[in-house]
Parts: C-alpha cells; sequence; structure tokens
C-alpha cells in the first residue's frame, strides 16, 4: 500500500499525458490540437422551480440557487462546448483571456473552474467523435446512481419530499438538516411514506461535537429511513468520527474534510462537492486504492447532470448516490432530459457531454423575470421554553444558509442558556413555521419589531405570536 504523501500527489499529470497511448494517437491524427478557444458567453438562466418545494426553495435560498450560468465555448470551428455552473457566476475579462488562444486539450485533468471543465470536455469529445468519459478513462457503469435533493422543512412537508422524489424514480433524498427543525420528527414523518428500499441521507453541516451526535445516532439508526450522514461532527475530530463509526451502523461520510480520512479510515465513504475535474480525479484514485466509495455532488441542471455522469461511468470508487439538481426544475434548457429509472440515469453517449441547447429555451430563461423577494420571518417555539421571532434575509449577500445555524439567523442576539439544550433542533422539541402578510394578520407590528435582531419571549409552547 502506498503512503499518504504519495496518495495526496496522485493524479498530479494534465495535458495529454493523461491519455492512454490509443488517444494520443487519436488526437494527433484528427489534428485536434489545432481546435483553439476564440471566446466564452454566458447567459444566466432562471427556470421555475417544481410547484410543490418553489417557495420552500426560495425562502431558504433566495435566487443564489435557482440561477443557473449557461457557458458556451467558441471555437475556430464551428464547435461550441457547453457548461453550467449554480448562481449568477460570471468571467471577467482577464479569466476570458486567461483560456482564448488555447486549446481545450490544455486543459485535461484542470483543477479550476468546474463549469468550463464542462465545455472543454464537450468540445474534446466533439473534435474526436467521442463521449466526453472517454477522455477521463476506462467505463466501468453505462448507468449511475443518483439522488433527489431538498432543504429542510417541517416534517409533514419533508414527507411529501420523499413522495415527490420517490414518485419521479428516484431511491435517495438528501438534504441539510437545520436548527428551527427537530430532525427525529422529520425522520419519523418521513418512514411513514417511503417505499420499500427509500432512503434519506442527513447533513449535519459538520458543526457539532462527537458528545451532541452520539445519542442522536443512535435514536436515528431506529429508522430503516436512514441510510447516511454527511458530516456528523467538526472535521477535525477524526477520533470522535472513528469512535461514531465504530458505535453505529450508520453509514458515515466526510465531505468538508481531506481525502486522506479515506486513508485514515476515519470515515465510511468521502463526498466531493462541485469538484473541478482533477479533483475528482484525485479523490477517485485515493477511493479505489483505499477500498472506500465516494460520491459527487454539483448543483445544475442538464448539463452539469451530464458531466457528473460521464465523470462517474469511468470513477469505479464512485458507488454512492451523486446529487445533482436537475430535478428542482419544471424545465431545462436543452433538449433532452435524464429520466431517472430506479434511481438511475443513463450516461449520455455523446459525443462530448452529448447535450444540445434549445435556442427558444435558452432565451426564454434568460430573459425571464426575476421574482423579488417578499418579506418573511421565522417563528422558533420549544416546548417549555422560548419563542423565536427572527428575520430570514436570503436576498442578502452570505445570508443564503442562516437557516441551518442558529447561531448565525439570530446574530448573538439571544443568549445560549434562552435556548434549551446543546444542540438545538436536534433533540429539542422545536417547531416553527414562516411568517408573512398573508398568514399574520400582526405581521408589520413583527417586522418592525424585528428590525435589530430576534424577538425572544418565555414562556411555552402555544406558538402564540410573541411580544417584544
Amino acid at each position: 500500500m502506498i503512503n499518504r504523501r504519495e496518495f495526496l500527489a496522485a493524479s498530479a499529470a494534465t495535458g495529454l499525458s493523461l491519455l492512454s497511448p490509443s488517444l494520443r494517437n487519436r488526437v494527433e491524427a484528427a489534428d485536434a490540437k489545432r481546435l483553439k478557444i476564440t471566446g466564452i458567453e454566458w447567459d444566466q438562466v432562471l427556470v421555475p422551480y417544481q410547484a410543490f418545494n418553489r417557495q420552500a426553495l426560495f425562502r431558504y435560498h433566495g435566487l443564489s440557487l435557482q440561477l443557473r450560468t449557461i457557458f458556451r465555448v467558441r471555437t475556430n470551428t464551428d464547435l461550441v462546448g457547453l457548461g453550467e455552473s449554480w448562481g449568477g457566476a460570471s468571467l471577467t475579462d482577464k479569466q476570458v483571456a486567461g483560456y482564448v488562444g488555447t486549446s481545450p486539450f490544455e486543459w485535461l485533468g484542470a483543477r479550476k473552474d468546474l463549469a468550463l471543465n464542462m465545455a472543454f470536455y464537450d468540445l474534446m469529445g466533439k473534435v474526436l467523435g467521442l463521449p466526453a468519459w472517454r477522455l477521463i478513462g476506462p467505463q466501468v457503469r453505462d448507468r449511475i446512481p443518483v439522488a433527489a435533493w431538498t432543504v429542510s422543512r417541517s416534517p409533514q412537508e419533508l414527507a411529501e419530499e420523499v413522495r415527490q422524489a420517490a414518485g419521479r424514480g428516484y431511491l435517495w433524498l438528501k438534504y441539510h438538516i437545520d436548527e428551527v427543525h427537530n430532525v427525529v420528527d422529520q425522520v419519523r414523518a418521513m418512514q411513514r411514506v417511503a417505499p420499500k428500499g427509500f432512503r434519506v441521507q442527513l447533513d449535519f453541516n459538520a458543526n457539532a461535537e462527537y458528545r451532541d451526535i452520539s445519542p442522536i445516532l443512535k435514536e436515528l439508526a431506529r429508522f430503516p429511513v436512514i441510510g447516511r450522514i454527511e458530516d456528523p461532527i467538526q472535521t477535525g475530530d477524526r477520533d470522535g468520527y472513528r469512535k461514531l463509526i465504530a458505535e453505529s451502523d450508520i453509514e458515515l461520510l466526510i465531505h468538508h474534510g481531506p481525502v486522506d480520512y479515506l486513508i485514515d479510515k476515519a470515515c465510511d465513504g468521502y463526498m466531493a462537492g462541485h469538484a473541478p475535474i482533477g479533483h475528482a480525479i484525485k479523490v477517485a484514485g485515493v477511493s479505489e486504492e483505499s477500498g472506500l466509495p465516494f460520491m459527487l455532488q454539483q448543483a445544475g441542471g442538464q448539463i452539469n447532470q451530464a458531466f457528473l455522469a460521464h465523470e462517474v461511468a469511468v470513477f469505479s470508487g464512485a458507488k454512492i448516490d451523486h446529487v445533482n439538481l436537475a430535478h428542482l426544475w419544471v424545465d431545462d434548457v436543452t433538449t433532452t432530459r435524464a429520466r431517472v429509472t430506479r434511481g438511475t440515469i443513463a450516461v449520455p453517449k455523446g459525443p462530448g457531454l452529448g447535450m444540445q441547447l434549445d435556442p427558444e429555451k435558452l432565451e426564454k430563461y434568460a430573459t425571464a423575470p426575476r421574482p423579488q423577494y417578499q418579506p418573511f420571518l421565522v417563528r422558533i417555539v420549544y416546548k417549555g421554553g422560548p419563542t423565536i421571532v427572527v428575520r430570514h434575509e436570503p436576498h442578502l449577500s452570505g445570508q443564503t444558509d442562516n437557516l441551518r445555524f442558529l447561531g448565525r439567523l439570530l446574530k448573538g442576539k439571544v443568549p445560549k442558556n434562552r435556548i434549551p439544550g446543546p444542540t438545538p433542533g436536534y433533540l429539542n422539541a422545536v417547531t416553527s413555521e414562516f411568517l408573512d402578510r398573508k398568514n399574520c394578520g400582526d405581521f408589520d407590528r413583527l417586522w418592525k419589531a424585528t428590525e435589530r435582531g430576534a424577538v425572544v419571549t418565555s414562556g411555552s409552547d402555544s406558538g402564540g405570536s410573541p411580544t417584544p
């Protein structure tokens, strides 16, 4: 077995050296290296979410998740490469200039710009008449396992998320837990409706300690619907990870941590999130040698998902159900959409990514009006404890994940001793609801009262509107 340093140095090769001799010969025969990038264009598109969770997604993330950027990399031929990123991404003139005049083959195994990785592999596959996976490695699977994704919601709403995901062909659903819902109540509700074989992956956000999470995992292990826990505790606590692995039958994944956790057997698997191709190759190599599996997670639509499929087609260790968000939107800017069957999608045939833009849909969604933020409040009610009313404003920079972290949401305005228990939302009897002008007759007063921070009232679980 190779050592840790050798592991971390793996996959350092770049350019044509990554290709097999036969592929290098094919590149030379096709004179493919004459292919040059002449420009990069992009459009931000806004496609409607599915109706059943549209409001929840917008309240959690604002436009930062719903907006996607579609890149077109143009060349000195008629070939155009497609790439995609989530959010309102763009490139500076300097960044564009760094690519113009180069060959896509110079960016084999690149470790930056995931969206452009897609476009370059799309171009390379097109000029060679090959599917993109051929430029990464030998194929090991022609269908890849995929998982649905959502945000934390009330127990009843998450039960509906399970129904929707299962109805669309998924066998797995992932979401980040937050600190304004009780995760045990959520899981209990999902268990009641989950079809046989359906599983849930919970992301604990890597912000807890072993002593708090250990009893929670024991509680969650009672529910067959729980399949995996991602980032259960703080990343630096390797000993805590080892203890949890020893005492829990639930598969534990690490995301926000070094890949050498695989080497040390300090996790059951690894999650590479939004990883450029070079990093994904590195993780795949470590996974194969360690014998532990990994997964990819990439936020995006059909173009993004197609590239993920081409990657997973060749990575033998990529056995964990991969997360992409293509199912969230009612439509896309491509002419085809992947069909999920028994939790898998087919690897596109190519050439390149095997995707084609629909120009009319690109224009439609690039010019679609942006929804306006409507003010709302979150009311958090602890049984036998305080009621807290606070604003969540995901349209503001750096605010979109605040519901996952109570301290961030409350901005230090609520003393820790006013909140019951060490891990709000995990074991506490806590419920939450969103308030707006449609469902709260006292909204304007509460909105004004929360201008400078959270409003807290001590007392009961009545759920009544607090008085500042």
